[in-house]
């Protein structure tokens, strides 16, 4: 099994905190969001991961790495704009 994580959208809502850092990132609990949804990913067993990222992908990719301090195998799907989760699901087949 493969999970999907998606990463992409823009933060728009979330502004003005997403103006400087992408809304995957911002911290709660001293901890970007994004990892509490990875580690539970891993705690599930599960170890291949694909994040759709979009603008802000070199931020995902800096701190997520190749997933390897999760325990986890990620690798990163380019999405070109946010186009909603129908989209994600296609382009990640």
């Amino acid at each position: 099994m493969k999970a999907l994580v998606l990463a992409g959208g823009t933060g728009t809502r979330l502004r003005p905190i997403t103006h400087t850092s992408a809304k995957q990132l911002v911290p709660v609990a001293n901890k970007p969001v994004l990892f509490y949804g990875l580690e539970a990913i891993a705690a599930a067993g599960i170890i291949d991961v694909g994040i759709v990222v979009g603008d802000t992908a070199d931020e995902i990719v800096a701190a997520v790495g190749d997933g390897s301090r999760f325990g986890l195998k990620v690798s990163y799907i380019p999405q070109s704009k946010p186009l909603g989760l129908a989209h994600c699901v296609l382009i990640s087949r």
